[in-house]
């Protein structure tokens, strides 16, 4: 059977040879950053959280319990600094081994990691934005405003609720999604990162290349068409496909 470490060499060749290399992160990439994913069965936020109310109709129906059981994941976003995955990552985009990282994360990591190439296809929680006017305010305006009793925060302009710049479940994807397909098809290999590989369509990204490295604790759907699968941290992963890249000869 084949160690990590030959793994971890055949993904770092992968690489090396690929003349368009994309990744795509999931919420695996930053839980060690200290945000919890979604689906964990022991630490995942639906097993805290009624995923109906993270829908565009939850939203629409009751904005208040919206902030309200959100407040704390929002801190912890804000909070949160980048891994050895989103460092790496940036590293590697410097480098011009990975062309564009396609991420189904909201929190900003990657950017704050030094990469400048994001697509972030579920959104950003950087921002809000007004559903009626589109008033567009900082997160940190609205945490503020949460914090301090404001349920739900409200636009500047217009006094409707705020909503965060996020894609919920229910609401069409950005344009940012189109621009992941694109980059996709263009690839010559694709990393896997992080990803349970559960969400559609982003579940649909890895189908157009025949040379995927997948990075994740979990087993996932795409395992048995990957040339490499590595089973483990991602950020320990990373720094040592890292490691191996700068190895002479």
């Amino acid at each position: 059977m084949e160690t990590v470490d030959e793994r971890i060499k055949r993904a770092a060749g992968l690489l090396r040879e690929s003349s368009y290399a994309v990744a795509l992160t999931g919420a695996g990439a930053s839980t060690e950053s200290g945000i919890p994913d979604f689906r964990s069965p022991d630490s995942g936020l639906w097993t805290r959280v009624n995923p109906e109310v993270f829908t565009i109709q939850g939203f629409k129906a009751d904005p208040a319990q919206f902030y309200n059981l959100g407040l704390e994941f929002f801190q912890l976003i804000a909070a949160a600094q980048p891994n050895d995955t989103h460092i790496v990552l940036g590293e590697l985009q410097r480098r011009g081994l990975v062309k564009a990282i396609i991420t189904q994360n909201v929190d900003g990591l990657h950017q704050k990691g030094g990469a400048s190439r994001v697509l972030e296809i579920h959104g950003t929680l950087s921002s809000a934005s007004c559903v009626f006017c589109r008033t567009r305010v900082s997160i940190a305006e609205v945490v503020g405003a949460v914090a301090s009793g404001i349920l739900p925060p409200l636009c500047p302009e217009c006094g409707e609720p705020v909503k965060p710049d996020v894609i919920l479940f229910g609401e069409a994807m950005p344009p940012a999604y189109q621009e992941a397909l694109a980059e996709a098809r263009q690839a010559d290999c694709i990393m896997v990162i992080g990803s349970s590989m559960q969400v559609s369509p982003a579940n649909m990204i890895p189908h157009f290349s025949e040379n995927l490295v997948i990075i994740n604790r979990e087993p996932t759907f795409y395992d048995s068409q990957a040339r490499v699968v590595i089973h483990d941290s991602t950020a320990r992963v990373m720094r040592r496909i890292l490691d191996e890249l700068d190895r002479p000869g």
